[in-house]
Formats: structure tokens, C-alpha cells, sequence
């Protein structure tokens, strides 16, 4: 079964890190608002116009979440302090069905590889646990499209320079912007650089860090330490289809008093292909089968 961010909108992606530190701000309260104030360099001058920009883009890209309901197969590599996994994905109307090529440069064990279809067995032939899941991914969606809309509102921009088509952009936390859901409380603490593609209006890449420890629950259930940082790239993988290629996060903090919490992981996706549109999961699964002999063998084809 899938380990992959449900594909909400590509730029949504573009945020998931985001909802990484998010997630742990359910109950979120973010330092005082006050602490924001003189965050920003000496030398950083907000621009109407560059907020404006990020305003139509970011239209653009929910819009974009309407237009584009086609499917891919892909791979995803995760690397991280204990080792790399490569998989293979396929998206389908009903979420998304993977299986592992490889385990730290490896092919998995059969041990591995039987407990990863018995599970996909399950997400088949049961529907409590597809329920769950599209649940989950539409939790996810719901806070995704929170994260993104809240952009332009959140920061102050500052453009910063031109490559060809893309322009870049410095952003620091507006300190007059009252976060209007727990998940936003994060964008306070928040600041760093954005790139967006002009022709096409799409986000391209940012690049964040927290520039003072965000706390949840009044520091009680924990926080995010100063320092942590994240960087998202998305990139036009196939016509006009917009996915995420690259995402590196590097966040550390604290749970109920003393638990640690360490967010050290890359995550590279490359080898889009386009697949039918309104594939179900069973016919995702069979296309995984067809891609893998030892996997059809085992299935008894």
C-alpha cells in the first residue's frame, strides 16, 4: 500500500512539508504574534504588487486542482538517516497503490515483500479500511488547501531577482495576520524564499525556515525548534501536469515534554507516466503485477 501524500493539487505538494509541522499543531498555539516583529532583514522592503502576484497564482493553482484529475505511475525515493526505500506508485481514483523495488539499494526480503501484499490485500477486500484511508486523504486535502490559500495573506513578499521565466521572492510573516485556523498558526514563525513559474502561474519551488521556536499547546505537547528548515520543488512532468520532484525536510523538535521529534528526509520522484484515467484501485494493483514477474508468479499467474 502506499506511503505517498495524497495527490491533491502539484501544488499542493509544494506545501507538504508544511503539513508535516502542521500536523503537529492541531492544538497549536504559535509564540507571541510580537516575537514576528523585526524578523524581517534591515533591507527587507514588501512589495503590493509581488503579494498580488502570489494571490493569482495561488488562485491559479487551486484551479488547477479542478481542471487536472489525470493519474500516473511513478517513482518515489526516500532517503533518511536509516537508510533509502525506492517505490513504485500508481494513482487511482481511490488512492494510491505502491510496491517496493528497493530497500537500502536491495530488493526486499520475501518477508517484506508478503507483508507488503497482504496489506494491499486488505486495502482490496476491505471497505472499512478504504474508508479510512480516503478519510485520512481527505483530512490531508482539507489541510492542505487551508496552508495554501492562507499564502498570500500570511507573508509580506519581496521580489528578489529573475531567472528567464521564473521570478523569485523573499517572504517574512505579515505581523498584523491573525491566523485563521490552528494549522496557520505555524506561518508566524515561518520565512524564506519563493519561486513562481510567470507564464504558466505556477508555484515552482520555496525554500523555508523557522526563524524562532513555534510551541503547540503552550509548549506542554511540544514545539518546533528555531533552525528547521524545508525546501519543495515541483516541476511540468507531462503536458500542462504539474507534480513534486524533489523535497527535503530537516526539522527538529519536542513532544509532551521530552520526546524528541527529528524530521531528517529527501524524497525524490522522477519517471512519470501518464496512466488511464478513472483507474481503480484493483486495476492499479493488476498494472503493478504486470510490471513485476516475480509479483504476478507469486499471485499464481
Amino acid at each position: 500500500m502506499s506511503s505517498k501524500r495524497p495527490s491533491i493539487f502539484a501544488a499542493t505538494a509544494l506545501v507538504y512539508a508544511l503539513l508535516c509541522v502542521s500536523f503537529f499543531s492541531m492544538s497549536a498555539l504559535a509564540e507571541d504574534a510580537g516575537a514576528n516583529k523585526g524578523a524581517a532583514p534591515a533591507n527587507f522592503q514588501p512589495n503590493t504588487q509581488a503579494r498580488e502576484l502570489v494571490r493569482k497564482i495561488v488562485a491559479n493553482e487551486l484551479k488547477q486542482e479542478q481542471l487536472d484529475r489525470s493519474h500516473y505511475m511513478f517513482k518515489l525515493e526516500r532517503v533518511n538517516p536509516k537508510g533509502s526505500k525506492l517505490q513504485e506508485i500508481i494513482e487511482t481514483d481511490q488512492g494510491n497503490v505502491a510496491r517496493t523495488l528497493l530497500v537500502n539499494g536491495h530488493e526486499p526480503d520475501s518477508t517484506s515483500q508478503t507483508a507488503e501484499q497482504q496489506k494491499v490485500q486488505k486495502l482490496l477486500t476491505d471497505p472499512d479500511e478504504q474508508r479510512k484511508r480516503l478519510k485520512q486523504e481527505k483530512d490531508d486535502t482539507d489541510r492542505a488547501q487551508i496552508m495554501i490559500r492562507a499564502l498570500p495573506n500570511a507573508f509580506f513578499y519581496q521580489e528578489i531577482g529573475r531567472d528567464g521565466d521564473v521570478i523569485k521572492l523573499r517572504f517574512r510573516p505579515d505581523p498584523n495576520y491573525q491566523p485563521a485556523s490552528r494549522e496557520e498558526s505555524v506561518y508566524t514563525g515561518m520565512a524564506g524564499e519563493l519561486w513562481l513559474n510567470l507564464p504558466q502561474e505556477r508555484l515552482r519551488k520555496i525554500d523555508a525556515h523557522l526563524f524562532h521556536d513555534v510551541e503547540f499547546g503552550w509548549g506542554i505537547l511540544g514545539k518546533l525548534y528555531k533552525g528547521g528548515s524545508f525546501s519543495v520543488e515541483q516541476e511540468q512532468v507531462d503536458g500542462s501536469h504539474w507534480d513534486t520532484t524533489r523535497m527535503t525536510l530537516d526539522l527538529t523538535g519536542k513532544a509532551l515534554f521530552f520526546k524528541s521529534l527529528v524530521y531528517k528526509e529527501k524524497e525524490f520522484e522522477s519517471d512519470f507516466k501518464r496512466v488511464p484515467d478513472h483507474i481503480t484501485l484493483a486495476q492499479g494493483v493488476e498494472m503493478l503485477k504486470k510490471d513485476s514477474p516475480e509479483l504476478a508468479q507469486k499471485n499464481g499467474e
